[in-house]
């Protein structure tokens, strides 16, 4: 994925001696080759020109469900090029780090941090209880990416994409704050699990 780009990404990081680089010299070339040719736009922040994203990596950002949902979740004021851009510069960002495919990281950080249940306001009589709930699966990855944004901004990194690969590498070594935040949740429903009531239909009700 995001093949535009990695070639540059690849021959800024060091790699150490005695380890086999993510990439082959012949895929390295190639990569280079489709740099090469890549369309340039320039970039109104900084006004340095930038490969544009190609219409195979929009459409991926767009198509797979985690990564949709996290562009979406990024988004600000309908400025959707512009979340694509952060996320894309992140996984960039963790494969120079990490050597490996980015997908499979924010993949696993997502899953670390995704709680299976949440609470809501109930009654129970005149007292207001929380009441455990089980959530979906994009319930589940919601929360975890709003607690991953929100440690995100938090971090001392300029860019926001180096923020959010930062953080996404610190829920992978287990040296995120975000577990501690899924480790509460589960505390707090454990804790309110008696309140869970299952009604059963009486026999011979209509």
């Amino acid at each position: 994925m995001l093949r535009s780009l990695v070639g540059r990404a690849f021959s800024l990081a060091a790699v150490a001696p005695g380890v086999r680089a993510y990439v082959t010299r012949g895929q390295r070339n190639a990569m280079q080759k489709a740099l090469d040719k890549a369309e340039m736009v320039l970039n109104p922040r900084t006004q340095v020109p930038e490969p544009s994203i190609l219409p195979a990596d929009r459409q991926r950002l767009r198509l797979d469900p985690l990564l949709s949902q996290l562009v979406n979740m990024v988004m600000r004021d309908g400025k959707k090029q512009r979340a694509e851009r952060l996320v894309q510069d992140a996984l960039l960002d963790i494969r120079a780090h990490t050597q490996s495919d980015p997908y499979v990281v924010v993949s696993d950080a997502i899953s670390l941090v995704c709680p299976m249940m949440d609470t809501k306001r109930g009654r129970q009589g005149s007292k207001t209880v929380q009441v455990p709930r089980a959530l979906n699966l994009r319930q589940r990855r919601r929360r975890a990416i709003m607690w991953l944004l929100d440690a995100a901004k938090r971090r001392n990194e300029r860019e926001f994409g180096m923020r959010l690969s930062g953080e996404l590498q610190a829920i992978v070594n287990g040296t995120s704050g975000v577990l501690e935040k899924k480790l509460a949740l589960h505390k707090t429903v454990l804790a309110n699990r008696s309140n869970i009531r299952t009604t059963l239909p009486r026999m011979g009700a209509r």
